[in-house]
């Protein structure tokens, strides 16, 4: 057994080590360490009049005032939309017109904390499920650091792949992808079903694309990219198309599915957007968003965030012009797509957040780090600082994103 196990690890690539678990390890001890001490050294007012955190009983009650002893490592990962989550996972989905309601969240992910509550015989508390959602969250994160490595070896050297996997380990809101929420999930599907892509294979990447599109809304988007990659890899010769090309089909059935179940639960299409108009969110043109964020946002404060929105929004922006001569097509395609998908709500919150499944982004980044020793030690340190503040303020009910 001593052998096996000495043959397993001397078989493991030097970059797994070095480009994944290290930095993975080093960045989730770091925001760790800064949420414990925040929680014991000093407090902030709670922003959200529903905060809540899990109690000794293991379960989660409403609270005024946190608790830095009470099952500090799993509240700390476990707030806002990680409560949305964590209903969906014990009752299932309930809608209410006009009232903010579960249906708004994607269902792959809470099955998920069921399915592995459920394969681990963990006692019935919300403890267990938030810690199930903590540990799907970093599984899957370190399977996306996985696919984003070898994604990017088709294309680039190993130098700049390390480089992007660390950007965005260090990144703002990278903390999200640690916590009871659905970012690591579809980050590591959509890296993989662009992994396999570029590998020819297609029913697994459009299976994986799929299961993207059950986890957040913006899933749907892969489908063209995947697409233009598919003609791409074909030289756009319609004669060069297979009956692999049917795969493709696996991705709008998928949300199809979805729109049918809730229609026979709540008896509406339309609830896949009406669910959204309680958190003001409705689809309109991008300029209409912009147009009212630049006439109507207020001053940044801790209840107003629309011009950091703003210049998360923007740094995408910025990134799906330099990808243009940069990185391939189908890549350009999905920056661009995401800004537009990313605009059209009416309202720009979350999107420091959803920022992190950009993945193009972190490439571009990593290019200039490379070819640049100064833009790679200014990013860390500043993308660090502002992680650690990040992290600090969403530790303790503070509305990040």
């Amino acid at each position: 057994m001593t052998e096996r196990i000495a043959n397993l690890y001397r078989n493991v690539p030097g970059w797994f080590g070095r480009d994944v678990i290290i930095p993975f390890a080093a960045t989730r001890l770091g925001l760790c360490l800064v949420a414990w001490l925040a929680l014991h050294l000093f407090r902030l007012p709670i922003t959200f009049p529903q905060a809540w955190q899990v109690e000794a009983d293991g379960n989660h009650r409403f609270v005024t005032t946190i608790s830095g002893d009470l099952h500090p490592f799993v509240n700390m990962w476990s707030r806002w939309d990680a409560g949305w989550y964590l209903d969906i996972a014990k009752s299932g989905y309930s809608y209410r017109p006009d009232y903010p309601s579960n249906a708004a969240f994607f269902p792959l992910y809470p099955f998920l904390i069921r399915v592995c509550h459920t394969i681990f015989l963990l006692p019935p508390t919300d403890y267990w499920s938030l810690v199930s959602g903590i540990f799907i969250s970093n599984i899957c994160l370190i399977a996306a650091l996985i696919y984003f490595h070898q994604l990017l070896t088709f294309d680039f050297s190993k130098r700049v792949a390390a480089r992007a996997n660390l950007y965005l380990l260090v990144f703002p809101t990278s903390f999200f992808l640690s916590s009871v929420y659905a970012e690591s999930l579809f980050l590591a599907l959509a890296l993989s079903s662009f992994f396999y892509a570029r590998t020819n294979r297609w029913t697994a990447a459009c299976i994986l694309a799929a299961l993207a599109t059950l986890s957040r809304s913006q899933g749907i988007l892969i489908a063209l990219p995947l697409l233009l990659e598919y003609l791409q890899q074909r030289h756009f010769n319609i004669r060069q198309v297979k009956w692999n090309v049917l795969a493709f089909a696996f991705i709008p059935a998928a949300l199809i599915s979805f729109l049918f179940y809730l229609h026979a639960e709540f008896g509406s299409w339309r609830v896949i957007l009406d669910v959204q108009q309680p958190w003001g969110r409705r689809l309109m043109w991008p300029w209409h968003t912009l147009s009212w964020v630049f006439g109507h946002a207020p001053p940044l404060d801790a209840g107003h965030h629309e011009w950091l929105d703003l210049s998360f929004l923007g740094l995408l922006l910025i990134a799906a012009v330099i990808v243009l001569p940069l990185l391939r097509p189908s890549y350009s395609l999905y920056s661009w797509l995401s800004v537009l998908f990313l605009s059209s709500w009416g309202m720009l919150g979350s999107v420091p957040r959803f920022d992190l499944v950009v993945f193009p982004l972190f490439i571009v980044m990593a290019i200039l780090g490379t070819r640049s020793y100064a833009f790679h030690i200014a990013y860390l340190i500043m993308a660090s600082m502002v992680a650690a503040l990040f992290m600090i303020l969403h530790s303790q009910w503070n509305w990040v994103a």
